[in-house]
Parts: structure tokens; sequence; C-alpha cells
């Protein structure tokens, strides 16, 4: 065996010290690279799973603004219907003089309903852009972080 040892040139010291600098470049490569880099991967990843948790929150609050958007308009609807039934009920009993009155005043009724709803709607498109624009500089934000 020792004959083989020697017809290769194999040292024992040598094989040894190499052994010993592996294990040392292992520990030094382990202890400065592999651990930072998982931090890192493990912040990263929390960062997205927030941005992930934010879209969503949004794509929630923009839900709920056109469901409440939904709810005014036909809130609105009602009660503008509900004012051109009474006023029209009132009209017969008061006579065709008051038919024309009764008929002018619903019609502001009307109008100012549809203005109420298209306020809403154009605060709920608002905040909904607002809501939609603060996802996406979120998402532009961990993004760059990552970058």
């Amino acid at each position: 065996m020792e004959e083989i040892i020697h017809a290769f040139g194999i040292d024992l010291r040598l094989i040894v010290i190499q052994m010993i600098n592996f294990a040392l470049l292992t520990g030094a490569l382990w202890y400065f690279l592999y651990t930072p880099v998982l931090t890192l991967l493990k912040e990263r990843e929390k960062k997205v799973r927030e941005g992930v948790e934010n879209a969503e929150k949004a794509k929630q609050s923009l839900l709920e603004a056109d469901t409440e958007k939904q709810t005014l308009l036909r809130s609105a609807r009602t009660e503008a219907e509900e004012i051109v039934s009474a006023a029209a009920k009132h009209a017969e009993e008061k006579g065709s003089g008051i038919l024309g009155e009764a008929e002018a005043r619903a019609a502001r009724v009307m109008e100012d309903a549809k203005l109420r709803a298209e306020e809403e709607m154009t605060r709920a498109q608002k905040a909904s852009e607002a809501a939609v624009a603060e996802a996406a500089i979120l998402a532009a934000e961990a993004i760059l972080k990552k970058q």
C-alpha cells in the first residue's frame, strides 16, 4: 500500500492540510455568505407578501367603494321615485295648476338626486383611483427595493 501511495506521490500531510482548508473555507462561506443571503431572501419574501396583501386590501376597498356607490345610486333612485310619486299624487289632488308646479319640482329633485349620485360616483372613483395609485406606488417601491 505504501508503494502505491509513494508511486502516485500522495502526501498524507498535504491531504490533511487540504481537508482543514476545505473545512475552514466551508465555515467561512457559511458564516459570511450563506447566512446573510438567506436573511436577505426572507426579507424579500416578507416584502413581497406584504405587497400582495396590500394589493388585496386595495382591491377589497375598491369593491367596497363600488358596492357603496351602487347602494347610493339605488337609494337616490328610490328617493327620487318616491318624491315623483308623492308629487304626482299631490298634483292630482290640487288640480291642473299645481300639477305643473309639482312636475317642475320633481324635475329639480330628480336633477338634484342625479347630481348627488354623480358627485358620489365621482368621489367613489377618486377614492378608488387613490387606493389603486397607492397600491401601484407600494408595488413600485417594492420592485425598486428589490432591484
